[in-house]
């Protein structure tokens, strides 16, 4: 039998890392292999910048993937429309709820003020602490003008008539003395005197509490 042969002697062994998927897929599309092989370039004469055609997301030209292909501009557009219209309801309901609270917290103010109101006049009229400044300075009815009853009305009416008495003295004084005839020396008639009242009285009350009375 004859011997086998020797296996051959190892070369050189080149190692190769393995292909992404994305690697893989690019092999396929020619956009995606001049994109990689862009990218993968060691020559260092380039600039290369991934997506450099894709708008960045802060930019005016940015629009999502899912709005590119959009062709019913008129439901967009309404669509917009509604969504400004559904947030200038959304601030018009909110304000709306505003002054509403804020018109019932007035008109509850309002009612406990219109309670506390009452129960103040009740409690007045309950205790008749403020009835006293309906009553008059002096003892009289300014309506009826009669003098009120009790002390303090006979003193007034005494007070008056006293006044009236020494008014009508005086006058009549003054008469007697600038008059002693009694006549009018130009007409020759017959002067009318003073009428004089009766001296009025003292009040039973007062009568020995006052000297000379």
């Amino acid at each position: 039998m004859s011997a086998r042969p020797a296996p051959p002697a190892l070369g050189e062994v080149r190692n190769l890392a393995p292909k992404s998927r994305a690697e893989r897929h690019g092999t396929v599309h020619k956009e995606d292999l001049e994109k990689m092989r862009l990218s993968q370039r060691r020559e260092c004469f380039y600039h290369y910048e991934p997506n450099s055609l894709t708008p960045p997301p802060d930019s005016l030209s940015h629009i999502a993937e899912s709005d590119r292909f959009e062709t019913n501009a008129a439901a967009a557009e309404k669509a917009s429309r509604n969504a400004v219209l559904m947030r200038k309801e959304q601030v018009l309901h909110a304000k709306r709820i505003a002054r509403t609270h804020t018109e019932e917290e007035r008109w509850r103010v309002v009612e406990a003020e219109h309670e506390a109101e009452l129960a103040r006049h009740e409690a007045m009229a309950r205790e008749g602490t403020f009835c006293k400044s309906n009553k008059t300075s002096m003892p009289y009815d300014p309506i009826t003008l009669q003098y009120g009853e009790g002390k303090d009305g006979q003193c007034l009416r005494y007070s008056d008539e006293s006044f009236r008495y020494r008014a009508a003295m005086r006058a009549a004084n003054l008469q007697q003395r600038t008059n002693v005839a009694g006549f009018n020396p130009i007409t020759g008639e017959e002067t009318a005197r003073v009428a004089v009242p009766e001296k009025p009285v003292l009040p039973e009350y007062l009568q020995g509490i006052i000297p000379g009375h």
